[in-house]
């Protein structure tokens, strides 16, 4: 819980909205709810499935990217990218999740 908690806190900009049991709430600067809840095993979920966070420009993907690369996080697919078209990695957090941090012109 703890180490989830702060992964979302120190790379995405969540804090903390309220407690709910052994849970905790995170919102982001856009208002949007993540809840944690601890478990005892996780669901098995497909390869394919992932979570996606989108950012405001190429740019803060790319710096994301690299403060995660160099603080040792768990990269699941390098960056991509297209000049002025897309960016966009995977990454883990704490509990295994896997992420997709991007950005596209579209």
């Amino acid at each position: 819980m703890a180490a989830a908690r702060s992964f979302y806190e120190t790379y995405f900009g969540f804090r903390k909205k309220f407690d709910h049991g052994d849970g905790v709430f995170l919102e982001d600067r856009k208002g949007f709810l993540l809840a944690i809840d601890p478990v005892e095993s996780p669901p098995a979920f497909p390869d394919w499935y992932h979570l996606g966070f989108c950012m405001d420009d190429a740019v803060a993907v790319k710096s994301l990217y690299a403060r995660m690369k160099q603080d040792g996080i768990p990269i699941a697919r390098e960056i991509k990218a297209e000049e002025g078209e897309f960016a966009s990695f995977y990454v883990l957090d704490p509990g295994g999740n896997k992420l997709e941090v991007s950005w596209h012109r579209e």
